[in-house]
């Protein structure tokens, strides 16, 4: 049993035109959390989001994303593994597994890291003119998380510190179950020890 004193804050800012299918604005967060140094889980946690949307011709909309996070222990403890990032999959780098890219046991397992770093360049089209039900897209994903023991972790695995990247296609459906999202993705820059996942699905809506 441990004892953990969190605080959390944070700020946001909307200027989307829609929620769901949003064809200009921008959507901006920023949230820091930290477990005083006085409890027995002890770290500080900071994490910045910016998508921008814009129209440029007609109906064709671009997105442009970027995550960033920095996080580490404090007082000599280690970064709980549960607040660590991670990337891989739908909402990071598509056509990775989910959570499977960054530092890695010696099985091969991810760990999650202390540093974030993940950006998409996205187009957008309603598939049925005038509808915005269902939107596809062409996309390029970038992105990679880095932990404490890089040197190590490049020489266990040569390239694991390098950006992962992926190219492919997208479709969404604000479909009567909700929102939902496809996509089929090319990833390169690859390695022979990551896990790719090239057809991947996910529910709900990433605000």
């Amino acid at each position: 049993m441990s004892n953990a004193f969190i605080v959390t804050a944070g700020w946001s800012r909307d200027t989307r035109d829609d929620i769901l299918f949003p064809t200009r604005g921008r959507l901006q967060s920023f949230l820091f959390e930290s477990g005083l140094p006085f409890g027995d889980i002890a770290y500080y946690k900071l994490q910045y989001v910016h998508s921008w949307y814009y129209p440029v011709w007609g109906d064709l909309v671009v997105n442009l994303r970027a995550n960033l996070g920095w996080a580490d222990g404090l007082n000599e403890k280690p970064l709980p593994f549960f607040k660590a990032f991670y990337a891989g999959g739908p909402g990071t780098v598509r056509g990775y597994e989910n959570s499977s890219i960054g530092p890695k046991d010696i099985f091969g397992n991810t760990l999650g890291g202390r540093r974030l770093i993940t950006g998409t360049a996205e187009v957008f089209y309603p598939i049925l003119k005038g509808e915005k039900a269902v939107r596809g897209s062409l996309f390029i994903d970038a992105g990679q998380v880095w932990g404490q023991n890089s040197a190590a972790q490049d020489e266990a695995f040569p390239g694991s510190q390098d950006f992962r990247y992926s190219a492919g296609v997208g479709v969404s459906w604000n479909s009567p179950l909700g929102p939902l999202k496809f996509s089929y993705a090319f990833p390169f820059g690859t390695h022979p020890y990551d896990r790719l996942q090239k057809f991947q699905f996910s529910a709900g809506t990433a605000f």
